[in-house]
């Protein structure tokens, strides 16, 4: 529904073309405002535009913006506000908006994790002056690699244009000429993503970490690419399949949140009224605000691993870029205790009750009888 889109290798060039485009619009203004608790990789793409960084805190019960960070923040040096709708629970935007107006700053909408999914505010992603989905690996639909940009504005869409000319899609995506090689190692890689989505062989990356697989990494230094034509071809097939896939993670969801709450000394995070999520991870949380011992439950084997281990506060080579701010305890809490478990529909029943059982041992806390506790199949909430 939206009037202009474009095309990128990855996620983070789209998103550091769009901020270069807001940025020409606005050459005064070089600050971008970024949740402290995020995909590193939105870090990378601020930095890779040549912006500065502040950052705001999250709510700790649905991981939406803490808006009193950053309503203190927005200044005529700020250019931007990213909001990041994570692990598939879209967050409201309509106050962010009011905010970014009155300041003269825009805002934009990070659905890389989110697409099809929807707030009290609209769809996510389309809510801001800029909205970003992501096709990279992982993600509800994938092309291994791969980000959308989308835009109503006229003038950013011309910045952007202008920036990545090859990007913009008109009716079917061709931006370079094909190349054997390289379509084989997308091909290679896409076989390899799909054996490892078989919980059967978490192990197998886990044990290989090299492989980069299910890991965050602050990587300011990369090149804007296109989305190659098999990658176009592949998005556009799993966009024509987005709803039943995300109706498939949300029924896998509902039945992780049912064995959860037989799980003593656990929480999950809130959906927002009027929201409609995608869950692309089921992000779950102690209780009583730390794991026992301060041990997080991590079972790689299972899928069950912590996102992103240090907030972007605590990120030792973002701190160059980042300019003094409030501090984000909510963000360092979540990065040092938010633990995500698999959605999608390769997940048995036999592999959320064993992810139950380590969540149960992690917390302290006895898991009652297997017969009492298991819940009935049904829908997510």
């Amino acid at each position: 529904g939206c009037r202009h889109a474009f095309a990128f290798g990855s996620g983070r060039a789209g998103m550091s073309v769009a901020l270069r485009a807001m940025r020409a619009l606005s050459p005064d203004r070089d600050v971008v405002l970024l949740p402290a608790f995020t995909s590193y990789s939105v870090a990378a793409a601020a930095v890779h535009a040549g912006l500065r960084i502040r950052l705001y805190d999250l709510d700790a019960e649905t991981l939406a913006p803490n808006t009193g960070d950053v309503a203190a923040q927005l200044d005529d040096a700020v250019l931007c506000v990213v909001v990041c709708h994570l692990y598939g629970y879209p967050v409201r935007t309509a106050e962010l908006r009011t905010l970014c107006r009155a300041a003269g700053a825009m805002l934009l909408d990070d659905a890389a994790q989110a697409m099809g999914a929807r707030s009290e505010d609209g769809q996510a992603g389309t809510t801001g002056d800029v909205g970003l989905f992501s096709l990279a690996r992982g993600k509800n639909i994938t092309s291994v690699n791969g980000g959308l940009i989308v835009t109503d504005d006229a003038a950013l869409a011309a910045n952007i244009a202008s920036l990545a000319p090859w990007a913009a899609i008109s009716g079917s995506v061709a931006p370079a000429h094909a190349d054997i090689v390289n379509d084989v190692r997308l091909l290679a890689k896409c076989v390899a993503l799909w054996l490892f989505l078989n919980p059967r062989l978490y192990w197998l990356p886990a044990a290989l970490p090299f492989l980069g697989i299910g890991t965050s990494r602050f990587a300011p230094d990369f090149d804007i690419e296109a989305l190659r034509p098999l990658q176009a071809t592949m998005a556009s097939r799993g966009v024509s399949r987005l709803p039943s896939i995300n109706a498939g993670r949300g029924q896998v969801a509902g039945e992780l949140e049912q064995r959860a709450r037989h799980v003593g000394g656990l929480r999950t995070v809130r959906v927002q009224p009027g929201a409609n999520p995608v869950y692309l991870r089921f992000p779950v949380l102690p209780e009583g605000g730390d794991w026992p011992g301060d041990a997080v439950p991590e079972v790689p084997r299972l899928g069950m691993v912590r996102s992103y281990p240090e907030s972007l506060q605590d990120l030792p080579p973002l701190a160059p870029y980042l300019l003094p701010g409030p501090d984000c305890p909510t963000a360092r809490w979540l990065a040092a205790t938010l633990l995500t478990l698999p959605t999608h529909t390769r997940v048995t029943e036999s592999d959320m009750d064993a992810m139950m059982d380590a969540l149960a041992s992690g917390a302290g806390r006895n898991r009652p009888d297997a017969m009492d506790a298991a819940p009935q199949k049904g829908g997510a909430r």
